[in-house]
Parts: structure tokens; C-alpha cells; sequence
């Protein structure tokens, strides 16, 4: 038996859908002597293309028989496959999502169309990745464009991207891409069977999905790598890694993730091992650095004075003589300043920034120092402190946290405080996992095989194998 729309209460079903939303576009036209609807959110569709290819054969048609879509696929010039909707309901969510709805009396459903013409960001360099040497096209909000820039590269038919709708509300687009005959295929499961378990009415951004990919609850540390290069998403695919992209996010993540690799750079890849070797040598030091130095400074000010020495510790002397706050609270409250003029700078307008950098600079520099609030060395080993802490950008905001925590271990307890912190943070550092991987690996556990791409950097024409640390279903990279 023929199942033929009705035409009035299909159109009213989608309209009434829309409620008193302004957004939503319906035309009212014949077809062949039949009452027709068409409807579009206003802003989302290229109105040329659809006059050309889908309303304008539409009107010339003379007859129309049942099953009318035959017809329809004859005469009209979609740049898409047409589809049909069975409800109002399916045919609303459509329209919402960006495509064309037609409605044409006596039809067997909507028919839907998709001539989509979104306003996006152009491509460009991302800001915090920035590279003298490589590829400089960072993603954009647009899905598909992110798509399309992974597909470039991996021109292979063993990419395989797998697409979800998230967020009642949103019905946001989140594709799992992966390569089917490198990625271990328990961990596309895993990550396909959270990301459809998500029950959350609305996805604006990549972190969003983060936060259930996660596994065992809340870390300080991430365990989910993320990227605005398509370099270097290619390149963790390569290895065997699953890339999560997110409708409306520049952010890709990768995993599983390991600590290791925020201490690499796509750079590292385009320049000679020696140099890179070099650069990720000076970036685990800058670390350290950053959250051990403000800590040593005040357990050996505190406790062990007699470490430094003579003519600095005279030097020190002379410096915090009228300093009314002990060595941990000063260096505690320069922290808390430096954290708020930092997060002021990144605030407010760029211009504005950087008149509040240089008023920061003279109110630490030299005001503070003269009343006797603060002294010199204090303000010198936070300085350095933080110019380490950007040596590795990914990791800062959980630096921060962390030599905050040591300043304040080592004003009660000394240097003892600091080895017992490193001991306990390397233990849970340990402990940690991301889906079957060792957060620090290749060091915890000892694989040797990987150590030609950790603090030291081998050639790419010595990188045979893919890395043991990351689950993958083919070892084989380059053919010796």
C-alpha cells in the first residue's frame, strides 16, 4: 500500500517544531500542479546553488508521478545524495542541522537536500604552536574541513573516520578517526563505546567529550592528548593512536597519551636528530626547573642556609633583611601575583596586556622592592621559574599547581618535603594509565625499543618500528 504525506499537517508538524523561532525560512510553491514546502534555517545554505539546482527544476516540472523521488533525482542537480524523512520530527532535527527540507504533497516523506554554506575561520597557524620549520595550517571550527585536512595527508583508504551525534540539544558531530591496519582495534571500541554511552544535553567544545574519555575519575595530569596541527594528529595515527574531532572545536584529541609527548614538538620531526636531541634535553630541564627551583630556594632559606654559598648567602642576607614575611609565605604570595597578572594579560585586550606587563614589571621590579615588602632573589627565581614553565606550554597550568604545592611541602618540611613530593608524584605518575598505556612509559616500564624517540631523538630513517608503548596491530614502519 502507497504511504502518501500530508502535505498540511507534515508542513505545520515541521514549522510548529520551530515554535516562534525567526530563524527558520518556509516557502510555500507548486510542483506540477502540487502544493510544496520548503524549508531552511536562514544563514546555513547557499541560496544560489539551491535555486539552480533544486527550486527553479522543481517549478519547470510539468508532471509528477508517484514515487515521486525518481522524478526528482532526474531533474534536480544536488551536490549531495537526496534522502527521505518519514517524520516531522526527523524532518525538524534536519533542518536544524543545516539541510533543506521538501515537502511535496502526495509524496512518500521529506525530501531532503544539502547545500550547506557556513561562515568559518579561515586557516591558519595556531597560536600556541607555532614552528620556524613544518607545516603552519592549524584546524578550524569546521568539521568537515578538519576532515579533509587529516584525509590529505593519510590519502589511504584504510583511514577510517566513524561518526557519532552528541547532546540532545546540540546533536554535535563526533568522528573517531583512526587507521585500520595500524590502530589496535579494542581501543576504537573502547573510545566508540564511551563517546556513544555520553548523555549530556549539549557539546560546544572538544573538552566536553574529554571529560568522559578520561579514565578513573579527575587527574592533575592529562590523559588525553590534544592538538591544533593536522601534522601532528597524522603522525600520532601513524603510530597506532585513535584522533577524536569535534564539530565547532580546533582541538583534536589523540589517545592513548602518554607524558612524553608533551615534552616533543612537530619541529623536532623537521630538523636534525642533534638539535632536537638538545632542545627536548633543555625542555625536561626547564621543567624541573619551574617546579623545583622556587621549592629548593626556600627549603634551603629556611632550613639548610648553610648549603649556599658564602658570598651568595651574604648576598641573600643583605637582601631579605626587613622582609616582614618568612621565605615560604613570600615566595607563596610572588606566585599568587604572578598567576594574576598572567591570567589578567591573557584576559584583557591585547594592547591593554602590554601596558599591564610593564606596570607588573615595575610594581615587582621595583616598587615592592623598595617599600621592603619583597626581595630580589625571590622575584629572580620566580622570573626564571616562569619563563621554564613555558618551555613546555602543554604542561603549564599543571606546573603551576604543582610548584605551588612543593613551595608549600618545602616551608614545612625542608629539602626532606621535596624528596618525599618527587617520590609520591612519580609513584602516582606510575601508577597512571591511558587505555592500556603507561603514563611513563617508555621509561616505566623500561622499553628500550622507544628510547630512540624519547629525550633522544633519532633520525626518521632509523625509526623502523612503531612504538612499543602505544597498542598498535602492525610494529613494522620502515622497510630496512
Amino acid at each position: 500500500m502507497e504511504k502518501r504525506t500530508d502535505y498540511a499537517a507534515f508542513s505545520d508538524a515541521v514549522k510548529n517544531a520551530f515554535g516562534e523561532g525567526q530563524d527558520l525560512i518556509r516557502m510555500d510553491f507548486n510542483v506540477a500542479g502540487k502544493s510544496a514546502s520548503v524549508f531552511f534555517v536562514d544563514g546555513v545554505i547557499d541560496k544560489e546553488l539551491c535555486e539552480l539546482n533544486i527550486f527553479s527544476p522543481l517549478k519547470a516540472l510539468a508532471s509528477l508521478e508517484y514515487p515521486y523521488i525518481d522524478k526528482i533525482n532526474a531533474v534536480t542537480r544536488p551536490t549531495t545524495a537526496i534522502k527521505l524523512k518519514n517524520s516531522p520530527e526527523e524532518a525538524a532535527q534536519t533542518v536544524a542541522d543545516g539541510d533543506i527540507v521538501v515537502v511535496i504533497d502526495g509524496g512518500e516523506g521529506a525530501f531532503v537536500f544539502s547545500e550547506r554554506k557556513y561562515q568559518i575561520r579561515g586557516i591558519q597557524e595556531p597560536p600556541v604552536s607555532n614552528v620556524l620549520r613544518g607545516p603552519r595550517e592549524g584546524f578550524i571550527e569546521d568539521f568537515k574541513a578538519n576532515c579533509v585536512m587529516i584525509r590529505r595527508r593519510l590519502r589511504t583508504p584504510k583511514l577510517r573516520f566513524l561518526n557519532f551525534k552528541v547532546g540532545r540539544l546540540t546533536n554535535t558531530v563526533v568522528s573517531v578517526a583512526y587507521l585500520s591496519n595500524v590502530a589496535d582495534k579494542r581501543i576504537v571500541d573502547e573510545v566508540c563505546r564511551k563517546i556513544k554511552a555520553i548523555d549530556i544535553d549539549g557539546v560546544v567544545e572538544s573538552s566536553y567529550v574529554a571529560a568522559f574519555l578520561e579514565e578513573s575519575g579527575q587527574s592533575l595530569f592529562d590523559r588525553i592528548g590534544t592538538s591544533e596541527k593536522p601534522d601532528i594528529v597524522c603522525a600520532k595515527l601513524l603510530e597506532g593512536r585513535v584522533a577524536v574531532i569535534v564539530d565547532g572545536s580546533p582541538v583534536v584529541l589523540t589517545l592513548p597519551f602518554i607524558l612524553l609527548e608533551h615534552l616533543q614538538a612537530s619541529e623536532d620531526y623537521y630538523v636534525k636528530s642533534l638539535r632536537a636531541t638538545l632542545i627536548r634535553t633543555i625542555r625536561i630541564a626547564a621543567l624541573f626547573i619551574a617546579v623545583l627551583l622556587p621549592a629548593a630556594y626556600v627549603a634551603l632559606q629556611e632550613f639548610q642556609y648553610q648549603m649556599f654559598p658564602l658570598k651568595f648567602l651574604v648576598t641573600i642576607m643583605n637582601s631579605v633583611y626587613g622582609i616582614p614575611l618568612s621565605p615560604m609565605f613570600e615566595m607563596l604570595l610572588v606566585l599568587l601575583i604572578f598567576e594574576i597578572l598572567s591570567e589578567a594579560s591573557v584576559r584583557m585586550p591585547r594592547y591593554v596586556g602590554m601596558a599591564l606587563s610593564i606596570v607588573g614589571a615595575i610594581v615587582l621590579g621595583e616598587t615592592a622592592v623598595k617599600a621592603g615588602l619583597l626581595s630580589t632573589p625571590t622575584i629572580l627565581i620566580i622570573s626564571v621559574s616562569t619563563i621554564g614553565l613555558y618551555c613546555v606550554p602543554d604542561e603549564a597550568n599543571t606546573g603551576s599547581v604543582l610548584r605551588l604545592i612543593f613551595v608549600a611541602v618545602a616551608g614545612v618540611l625542608g629539602l626532606l618535603g621535596i624528596i618525599l613530593g618527587g617520590m609520591i608524584l612519580t609513584a602516582y605518575l606510575v601508577d597512571l594509565r591511558s587505555y592500556g598505556t603507561s603514563y611513563l612509559a617508555p621509561f616505566a616500564p623500561a622499553l628500550t625499543g622507544d628510547w630512540n624517540d624519547s629525550l633522544f631523538k633519532a633520525g626518521v630513517d632509523e625509526l623502523y618500528e612503531r612504538p612499543e608503548s602505544i597498542p598498535n596491530i602492525n610494529k613494522k614502519r620502515l622497510k630496512r
